[in-house]
Protein backbone atom coordinates (compact mmCIF):
# COMPACT_ATOMS: atom_id res chain seq x y z
CA UNK A 1 0.00 0.00 0.00
CA UNK A 2 1.57 3.68 -0.98
CA UNK A 3 0.34 6.50 1.68
CA UNK A 4 2.97 8.48 -0.16
CA UNK A 5 0.32 10.72 -1.50
CA UNK A 6 -1.86 11.15 1.93
CA UNK A 7 -0.80 14.44 3.47
CA UNK A 8 0.34 14.81 7.28
CA UNK A 9 -2.80 15.35 8.51
CA UNK A 10 -4.43 12.46 6.87
CA UNK A 11 -1.76 10.08 8.03
CA UNK A 12 -2.09 11.36 11.49
CA UNK A 13 -5.88 10.69 11.36
CA UNK A 14 -5.04 7.24 10.13
CA UNK A 15 -3.00 6.43 12.60
CA UNK A 16 -5.11 7.92 15.60
CA UNK A 17 -7.92 5.55 14.08
CA UNK A 18 -5.65 3.03 13.72
CA UNK A 19 -4.01 3.38 17.37
CA UNK A 20 -8.01 2.73 18.58
CA UNK A 21 -8.39 -0.04 16.89
CA UNK A 22 -4.91 -2.19 18.39
CA UNK A 23 -3.74 -2.82 21.80
CA UNK A 24 -0.21 -2.44 20.82
CA UNK A 25 0.78 -2.93 24.81
CA UNK A 26 1.07 -6.96 24.24
CA UNK A 27 -1.62 -7.43 26.89
CA UNK A 28 -5.35 -8.78 26.58
CA UNK A 29 -7.76 -5.92 27.24
CA UNK A 30 -9.78 -5.93 30.06
CA UNK A 31 -13.38 -6.33 30.11
CA UNK A 32 -15.40 -4.97 32.08
CA UNK A 33 -17.02 -8.04 33.70
CA UNK A 34 -14.01 -8.82 34.71
CA UNK A 35 -13.87 -6.23 37.54
CA UNK A 36 -17.52 -6.85 38.56
CA UNK A 37 -18.08 -10.59 38.70
CA UNK A 38 -15.16 -12.45 40.04
CA UNK A 39 -16.19 -15.94 40.06
CA UNK A 40 -16.26 -16.30 36.50
CA UNK A 41 -13.08 -18.10 35.06
CA UNK A 42 -11.18 -17.48 32.21
CA UNK A 43 -11.99 -19.95 28.43
CA UNK A 44 -10.06 -19.78 25.45
CA UNK A 45 -11.91 -16.98 24.07
CA UNK A 46 -12.30 -15.04 27.23
CA UNK A 47 -8.83 -14.22 29.38
CA UNK A 48 -9.69 -12.99 32.23
CA UNK A 49 -7.52 -13.20 35.74
CA UNK A 50 -8.61 -15.86 38.54
CA UNK A 51 -9.00 -14.24 42.05
CA UNK A 52 -8.50 -17.20 43.82
CA UNK A 53 -5.75 -17.52 46.55
CA UNK A 54 -3.61 -20.40 45.71
CA UNK A 55 -3.26 -21.83 41.66
CA UNK A 56 -6.58 -24.26 42.58
CA UNK A 57 -9.07 -23.51 44.59
CA UNK A 58 -10.38 -26.62 46.60
CA UNK A 59 -13.19 -28.40 45.28
CA UNK A 60 -14.78 -29.51 48.54
CA UNK A 61 -14.87 -25.74 49.47
CA UNK A 62 -17.28 -22.40 48.58
CA UNK A 63 -14.45 -20.23 48.60
CA UNK A 64 -16.98 -17.09 48.29
CA UNK A 65 -18.29 -17.67 52.07
CA UNK A 66 -16.18 -16.78 54.21
CA UNK A 67 -16.22 -17.17 58.53
CA UNK A 68 -15.58 -14.69 61.54
CA UNK A 69 -14.44 -17.32 63.29
CA UNK A 70 -11.75 -18.74 64.33
CA UNK A 71 -9.99 -15.31 65.00
CA UNK A 72 -7.03 -13.96 66.88
CA UNK A 73 -7.34 -11.35 70.23
CA UNK A 74 -3.91 -9.91 72.12
CA UNK A 75 -2.82 -9.24 75.31
CA UNK A 76 -2.47 -5.38 75.04
CA UNK A 77 0.70 -5.65 77.08
CA UNK A 78 2.82 -8.95 76.67
CA UNK A 79 1.15 -9.32 72.89
CA UNK A 80 0.13 -13.07 73.60
CA UNK A 81 -2.28 -13.94 70.98
CA UNK A 82 -4.92 -16.30 71.82
CA UNK A 83 -7.47 -17.70 69.35
CA UNK A 84 -11.20 -17.71 69.95
CA UNK A 85 -13.48 -20.07 68.08
CA UNK A 86 -16.62 -18.64 68.76
CA UNK A 87 -18.35 -14.95 69.59
CA UNK A 88 -19.39 -16.44 73.49
CA UNK A 89 -15.48 -17.07 73.34
CA UNK A 90 -14.33 -13.89 72.06
CA UNK A 91 -16.56 -11.83 74.74
CA UNK A 92 -15.59 -13.26 77.53
CA UNK A 93 -11.97 -12.39 76.39
CA UNK A 94 -12.86 -8.94 75.82
CA UNK A 95 -14.43 -8.35 79.15
CA UNK A 96 -11.24 -8.25 80.30
CA UNK A 97 -9.56 -4.87 79.39
CA UNK A 98 -6.37 -6.71 79.03
CA UNK A 99 -7.29 -8.82 75.57
CA UNK A 100 -7.84 -6.69 72.25
CA UNK A 101 -8.53 -6.95 68.50
CA UNK A 102 -5.58 -5.44 67.31
CA UNK A 103 -1.68 -5.87 68.06
CA UNK A 104 -0.35 -3.77 70.53
CA UNK A 105 2.55 -1.44 68.81
CA UNK A 106 5.47 -1.82 70.57
CA UNK A 107 7.86 1.58 70.09
CA UNK A 108 11.37 0.58 68.49
CA UNK A 109 14.03 0.72 71.59
CA UNK A 110 16.77 2.97 71.26
CA UNK A 111 20.52 0.96 72.34
CA UNK A 112 21.44 4.43 73.60
CA UNK A 113 19.27 5.53 75.52
CA UNK A 114 19.08 1.87 77.15
CA UNK A 115 22.39 2.21 78.02
CA UNK A 116 22.36 5.70 79.40
CA UNK A 117 19.23 4.34 81.67
CA UNK A 118 21.44 1.37 82.93
CA UNK A 119 24.50 3.41 83.50
CA UNK A 120 22.18 5.89 85.23
CA UNK A 121 20.58 3.13 87.71
CA UNK A 122 24.53 2.12 89.21
CA UNK A 123 26.62 3.86 91.43
CA UNK A 124 29.39 6.15 90.97
CA UNK A 125 31.82 3.36 91.52
CA UNK A 126 29.77 0.66 89.70
CA UNK A 127 29.57 3.21 86.87
CA UNK A 128 33.71 3.84 86.85
CA UNK A 129 34.29 0.13 86.98
CA UNK A 130 32.04 -0.78 83.67
CA UNK A 131 33.90 2.14 82.27
CA UNK A 132 36.90 1.10 82.57
CA UNK A 133 36.36 -2.76 81.82
CA UNK A 134 35.01 -1.48 78.67
CA UNK A 135 38.07 0.69 77.73
CA UNK A 136 40.32 -2.40 78.89
CA UNK A 137 38.18 -4.81 76.43
CA UNK A 138 38.85 -2.23 73.59
CA UNK A 139 42.48 -2.31 73.97
CA UNK A 140 42.18 -6.03 73.80
CA UNK A 141 40.30 -6.20 71.04
CA UNK A 142 42.93 -3.40 69.09
CA UNK A 143 45.55 -5.30 70.25
CA UNK A 144 44.32 -8.94 68.92
CA UNK A 145 43.54 -6.57 65.34
CA UNK A 146 47.28 -5.52 65.47
CA UNK A 147 48.64 -8.84 66.58
CA UNK A 148 46.57 -10.43 63.32
CA UNK A 149 48.56 -7.65 60.61
CA UNK A 150 51.53 -8.78 58.67
CA UNK A 151 54.95 -7.39 60.29
CA UNK A 152 55.33 -4.19 57.50
CA UNK A 153 51.75 -2.98 57.97
CA UNK A 154 52.42 -3.10 61.53
CA UNK A 155 55.57 -1.01 61.06
CA UNK A 156 53.77 1.18 58.78
CA UNK A 157 51.26 2.02 61.73
CA UNK A 158 53.42 2.10 64.37
CA UNK A 159 55.24 5.32 62.15
CA UNK A 160 51.96 6.45 61.87
CA UNK A 161 50.48 6.84 65.02
CA UNK A 162 54.22 7.90 66.41
CA UNK A 163 53.97 10.65 64.04
CA UNK A 164 50.33 11.66 64.90
CA UNK A 165 51.16 11.25 68.58
CA UNK A 166 54.06 13.93 68.14
CA UNK A 167 51.88 16.53 66.25
CA UNK A 168 49.53 16.64 68.81
CA UNK A 169 52.01 17.77 71.24
CA UNK A 170 53.34 20.13 69.72
CA UNK A 171 49.63 21.25 68.92
CA UNK A 172 48.44 21.34 72.33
Amino acid sequence: MNLTHLSPEDLANLKAQLDTLTDVSGRSPVKPRQLHNLSLAPTARDPRPTFVWSAESPRDQDVTRTTEFPKLLFHQTTGEECCVRSKDEELAKLADPAWGKVAPVQAPVDPMEAVRSELASLSPEDRTLVIEMQRQERIQALKAKMAALPEVDLESLLSESATLARGKKKAG
